[in-house]
């Protein structure tokens, strides 16, 4: 039997209306390996923590609808990822050292477990961190994102690769003009997705943007053995994401995807409601897996 975690968990009726009493989101900076790691925490002080990882190119506003739901019931953390948003950092960013960042900013807050959420390629970060560090993770919420494990074929590696080449050649400017429309439906989102690519800067988007686009392959022969949530948008343009999803949910039973309705690969700004409810009770879902499994 699992061991009862230390803190209680309340799910929030539908008209509660704690929202207005959870104080803005409080700012912390950590240097580490060069890099001012800057993060927002609200919330519960004793409630279980939930960390979201935002994509490529963006930041953590990606994910402010979500803190706002999450945090009647969590402690929420919210990150800028290496080179991305105010963590300014003298090295370009890399997925060991995202890995390592979150460790150390969890390490630093005094968290040893935590439920973690990604989009895009911070669903590659957070399979990572849960594949380094299995026994931190209480569950895990993967948005937009493929599978560390292979599910594809050679002809799909070498078209990514030839892909990847492709864009790296393409004058940032270029890029910046395309990507937003890429990667939601919503003109508010994308005008969000090419200020924060500016901000991200080209080095540091598209070593992330690699990551997401070509995937890593770990040494594990299995998937996640946390709670795990595997979601998409309906009109996500990715379309390696929707096949692999496809795929992954073949090789593994327990990956029932959940489509978010009216959203692209921006599903959390797509389609803010829904995801904010699906993440709602995906955590609480691993909380009682957790206390009670």
């Amino acid at each position: 039997m699992k061991e009862r975690l230390a803190f209680s968990f309340t799910p929030p009726a539908d008209n509660d209306n704690t929202l207005s009493a959870i104080e803005e989101s409080t700012p912390f900076r950590l240097q580490h390996n060069g890099c001012h790691l800057h993060y927002w925490m609200t919330g519960p002080l004793d409630a279980p923590l939930v960390v979201l990882t935002h994509g490529e190119g963006a930041n953590h506003h990606s994910f402010d609808a979500q803190v706002q739901i999450l945090a009647r019931s969590c402690r929420v953390l919210a990150w800028d990822i290496r080179g991305h948003g105010k963590s300014v950092s003298d090295q370009p960013f890399s997925l060991e050292m995202a890995v390592d960042d979150l460790h150390a900013i969890l390490t630093h807050q005094g968290y040893s477990q935590t439920i973690l959420v990604g989009l895009s390629a911070g669903g590659t970060i957070t399979q990572c961190f849960a594949h380094c560090f299995p026994e931190m993770v209480l569950g895990i919420a993967l948005l937009s994102c493929t599978p560390l494990q292979s599910v594809d074929s050679a002809t799909h590696r070498f078209f990514s690769r030839l892909a990847i080449g492709l864009v790296r050649s393409l004058p940032y400017w270029f890029i910046r003009a395309q990507m937003p429309a890429y990667y939601s439906i919503r003109p508010e989102v994308q005008k969000y997705t090419a200020d924060a690519m500016a901000e991200s800067g080209p080095e540091n988007f598209l070593a992330a943007w690699r990551i997401h686009q070509e995937g890593i392959q770990t040494a594990s022969d299995g998937f996640p053995k946390q709670p795990l949530l595997v979601a998409l948008g309906a009109y996500d343009t990715h379309g390696w994401v929707s096949r692999a999803t496809a795929l992954w949910a073949q090789a593994e039973p327990t990956v029932q995807p959940v489509v978010v309705p009216g959203a692209g690969h921006a599903l959390v700004q797509d389609n803010p409601a829904f995801s904010s409810k699906m993440l709602d009770d995906f955590v609480y879902q691993c909380i009682r897996a957790n206390r009670y499994g």
